[in-house]
């Protein structure tokens, strides 16, 4: 079956709880929550006030990290969300990246990232860690919290390291299915490395969405959201990129700026068409029921997709009622 689950970020309680609201009567599978210290309301705290208006639809983080918070902190955040919400918390972690360099600081080491996984999976299982003081407990709901842990990741590193430890992955590479292909790879290569059934690690692919019955123009407004995400994707290595399209990527790159606004960091014109199919799927409903339908040709089965905050719920919403009924 597919499933869609939704991302956003927010600076208001008010328009959390109706995307929320609107994802939950919509028959989405889930909301999840960005982390960005100063920048957007607290997840957890939002994820907390869901329960007021949702109580079916899973919840999460997408994602926070081990950079500002401390893996034990992590532990009791998740219990208590998961407690909150009946058992539909999702834990989603991730390096840290663009928030952490605006505060001069280095993401989370993959080896730090899988200890914290191991750490905060045993607190939530009752279990203990060490501390300067001595092994420490989660004191409450211990024994019986289970909280899925999901990496936020995209390098073969990233994706071979939640194939050791996590329950899940958010693969924020875009929708090309070689790159789809080759992180399922290296997902099942840190999976066999630790004993583990590849199969057993669900893997959603994320990405912008923008529908509309004008394909041209929802192409146009969604290229608007992509710098950051694709920033992300190439700021270590161009390998997934095929060889004609580098030099346009570079360009892309060079010209990327960190200290302005989300949707302004890089001119616009600077966005190809290729980085538009490979990160969102954009188009009229057609284009994107034929894009979903490519997609599970390969078995893919659940998405985590971002409307354009200038047009969030009208998009969600047009999904919803344009796209999902075809696919689901």
């Amino acid at each position: 079956m597919t499933r869609f689950y939704l991302h956003t970020s927010t600076t208001t309680l008010e328009s959390f709880l109706a995307r929320v609201q609107q994802a939950e009567k919509l028959n989405y599978s889930g909301m999840f929550v960005a982390d960005g210290q100063l920048d957007v309301l607290d997840p957890f705290q939002l994820i907390a006030a869901s329960r007021t208006v949702a109580t079916r639809i899973a919840v999460g983080t997408a994602a926070t990290n081990v950079v500002f918070r401390d893996p034990t902190l992590l532990a009791g955040e998740a219990a208590t969300a998961n407690q909150i919400t009946g058992g539909r918390f999702i834990l989603g972690i991730g390096t840290g990246d663009s928030n952490t360099y605006t505060f001069g600081r280095k993401p989370t080491k993959l080896a730090d990232m899988e200890q914290a996984t191991k750490d905060i999976r045993s607190l939530l299982s009752g279990g203990t860690v060490d501390s300067a003081v001595g092994p420490v407990r989660l004191r409450y709901s211990a024994g019986d919290t289970t909280v899925p842990i999901y990496f936020a990741v995209d390098g073969p590193r990233g994706l071979e390291a939640a194939g050791r430890v996590a329950d899940g992955v958010m693969l924020g590479s875009g929708f090309d299915l070689d790159v789809i292909e080759s992180a399922r790879r290296h997902i099942a290569k840190g999976a066999e490395e630790a004993g583990r059934d590849p199969d057993s690690i669900h893997l959603m692919v994320a990405g912008i969405i923008y529908v509309s019955e004008d394909g041209d123009n929802a192409r146009s407004l969604a290229r608007r959201r992509i710098a950051n995400r694709a920033h992300h994707n190439f700021r270590l290595s161009l390998d997934s990129v095929p060889e004609g399209e580098r030099e346009g990527v570079r360009r892309f790159m060079d010209a990327f700026d960190i200290s302005r606004p989300l949707e302004e960091r890089v001119p616009v014109e600077l966005v190809s068409e290729y980085l538009v199919r490979r990160f969102t799927l954009s188009g009229t409903p057609e284009e994107c029921i034929d894009r979903v339908r490519e997609l599970r040709s390969i078995g893919v089965e659940s998405f985590l997709v971002t409307p354009p905050e200038y047009a969030w719920q009208e998009v969600a919403q047009l999904w919803a009622e344009e796209v999902m009924p075809h696919l689901t």
